[in-house]
């Protein structure tokens, strides 16, 4: 029996477990009982030594192939979203206001998946997999990726890997792309101080508002103008607060945005000029201004020899024509930092099928087709089994 073949035997009790998943969803730093049930499944498969409460609710479990061999990295996120689902199916969420609307229940349930399938085929295993659980990769730009490495879940990986589910891709498909493929995303925060006045006299006031406003177009300049057209930049302010009633002259202007950027000299570039560009809008208006810049996750960048792996596994595994190449997205992932420590690969696996209406990922109506379920399963274990000999041949390729 194929690895996909065994998967799919088990995709009864994979959707019954992603069910349970979703109708229990926990926010960042608060996925205690996700974590109590993915230890249980683990201890009913057996064979995992298993760590409780790394990184806060993390979870970790390690299997011991028959054979020595590298160690290999399968990662899941398990925290949901503040959102109230409104998918009308009948094991919505249960948890008033909160809701897997970005897909990590499903992420749980490919990786116990894996779990068992790797558990029935041990003897064939080389080396050992470590599953990683990890909570708040939705707690930008903190994330959990970070403290789950800092607890030691990367120490000995030879190499990580990680699928994320994606409403854009057709149901099955593997979209892969070696070099950048998330982008970094970073936080900040804009205070501008002027004079309060009455709105009949301006002349005795500084607007903290127009100096604001200034300071939003302004910033996009820095797309178009400041930055390499040839590599990507967005800069979003979502917020804009200011005044207190609508005949005062505004005295304070709070301003809150994003930057998303691939590569760092870029990074580097968008802070400077936001910081610049501030302190010229205020010389120019009289404020006094102040940037709080956080950075966030980096961007998710794949080992080319790796990407090269997960392709030619995915078709494989799952059938010629599974791997597709995909464009970079804008979005971020705090399994960058993963990437950043160890080689590997983070995948999208497709979750529409044709003729279906593609809900994006943070909707309340996002609901992917449970046949991504066993397919993701057999893919993550796939990966695993197969990594051992794909060094032999790259070993080769060297000599």
């Amino acid at each position: 029996m194929t690895i996909a073949e065994s998967a799919k035997s088990i995709e009864e009790h994979l959707r019954q477990l992603r069910r349970e998943f979703h109708r229990h969803p926990e926010i960042s730093g608060n996925e205690k009982k996700t974590a109590a049930r993915i230890v249980r499944e683990l201890s009913e498969i057996g064979g995992f030594e298993i760590r409780e409460g790394v990184g806060g609710h993390g979870v970790i479990a390690e299997l011991s192939g028959a054979l020595p061999g590298p160690v290999i990295a399968l990662r899941a996120d398990m925290d949901a979203l503040q959102i109230e689902e409104e998918t009308g199916l009948s094991f919505c969420s249960e948890n008033c206001g909160v809701m897997h609307a970005c897909g990590h229940d499903n992420h749980i349930t490919m990786v116990l998946g894996a779990a068992r399938l790797l558990a029935q085929r041990k003897d064939e295993l080389k080396g050992k997999v470590r599953l990683i659980f990890q909570p708040s990769e939705e707690l930008s730009p903190q994330g959990g990726s970070r403290k789950m490495i800092e607890a030691g879940a990367l120490k000995g990986v030879d190499a990580v890997f990680g699928i994320h589910v994606w409403p854009d891709l057709p149901l099955g498909k593997v979209g892969i792309k070696a070099g950048p493929l998330m982008a970094a995303s970073d936080h900040f925060t804009v205070t501008i101080k002027g004079k309060p006045s009455h709105a009949a006299r301006p002349d005795e006031g500084i607007d903290a508002l127009v100096a604001g406003a200034q300071f939003v177009m302004a910033a996009q300049t820095i797309v178009s103008r400041n930055a390499d057209p040839m590599k990507s930049v967005v800069i979003t302010i979502g917020r804009l607060n200011a005044g207190t009633r609508y005949n005062i002259i505004a005295g304070e202007c709070v301003l809150e945005g994003t930057c998303r950027t691939f590569d760092p000299a870029v990074r580097d570039l968008a802070e400077r000029r936001l910081d610049e560009i501030l302190s010229g809008v205020c010389t120019a208006s009289g404020c006094t201004g102040e940037l709080h810049y956080e950075r966030g996750y980096m961007a998710v960048v794949n080992d080319t020899k790796m990407a090269d792996y997960v392709r030619e596994s995915a078709d494989k595994i799952l059938g010629n024509g599974t791997a597709v190449s995909v464009e970079p997205a804008m979005t971020s992932e705090d399994f960058s930092f993963y990437l950043d420590e160890k080689p590997g690969v983070f995948a999208w696996i497709g979750t529409t099928p044709p003729g279906d209406i593609v809900w994006p990922l943070h909707s309340s109506h996002y609901s992917p087709d449970e046949g991504v379920l066993w397919r993701g399963s057999a893919l993550l274990a796939g990966l695993a089994l197969g990594l051992w000999e794909k060094q032999q041949v790259m070993l080769l390729e060297k000599s």
